[in-house]
């Protein structure tokens, strides 16, 4: 079972090594107005400095600016700030979204991305783009280094859990919002498997169950799948 949306490709690729995949969101993503980025003075006065980094910890947060934010009544703006993001998932919807913009920094965490911005020595301010729940390791050790953080929420994550009677060889998780969201209402059976895209989200899990836990090697949703079909096609290579 997989706790968020995946691509026809990835279910086909499962399914080629003889593992079905059921799809159910755990989290909704639901844009939110932000009135700071609204209308074209506030963003023409907002990215007047295009030296100042756009930051991004999720793919959520990359697609709701450009859909929300970059095209308001008819206009279309152009950002052309450098950008620092999470690897995986993220980076792929900024090369998509952004193509032209330089990419200073990428990590798989926060708190590394951080570290790496930091790292780049001349850095004074960013614009960091959010949602509700976002964790604090970014923007914090940004601060803690004396860099100025403009902090913009722009979606909220919130929960839909719902029961699941099905028994699963194992879940796909990819966030720590959907193991909470998940175990709010489950309690897996102790065969079944848990799968982590992260350490981050890995940790979240080891404080709802003590059921076996595989953490993907890189941040992405291919990488999840990819550990996944791994595990159950050399099942042996885990005992």
């Amino acid at each position: 079972m997989c706790t968020r949306s995946l691509s026809g490709e990835l279910i086909t690729e499962a399914g080629d090594h003889g593992i079905a995949v059921d799809v159910q969101d755990f989290i909704q993503i639901k844009p939110v107005i932000n009135k700071e980025l609204l209308g074209e003075e506030n963003m023409r006065r907002i990215f007047s400095n295009s030296e100042i980094p756009l930051v991004f910890t999720s793919a959520h947060a990359v697609k709701v600016f450009s859909d929300q934010y970059l095209y308001q009544d008819d206009t279309c703006f152009v950002v052309g700030n450098p950008i620092c993001c999470i690897d995986g998932n993220t980076k792929k919807l900024v090369q998509e979204e952004f193509p032209t913009n330089v990419i200073l920094a990428e990590a798989s965490y926060g708190t590394d991305l951080a570290a790496a911005i930091v790292a780049l020595g001349n850095i004074r301010e960013v614009h960091f783009f959010c949602g509700n729940q976002r964790r604090n390791e970014l923007p914090q050790g940004l601060r803690d280094a004396g860099i100025k953080v403009n902090e913009y929420v722009i979606y909220e994550n919130n929960p839909t859990p719902e029961v699941v009677t099905d028994a699963y060889d194992g879940v796909l998780f990819f966030s720590p919002s959907a193991v909470k969201s998940f175990f709010s209402v489950n309690k897996p059976a102790p065969e079944t498997v848990c799968f982590a895209i992260g350490t981050t989200t890995a940790a979240a899990l080891e404080d709802y169950t003590d059921n076996k836990i595989i953490t993907a090697p890189y941040t992405d949703a291919a990488s999840l799948v990819k550990t996944a079909i791994f595990y159950f096609n050399n099942i042996n290579c885990y005992e």
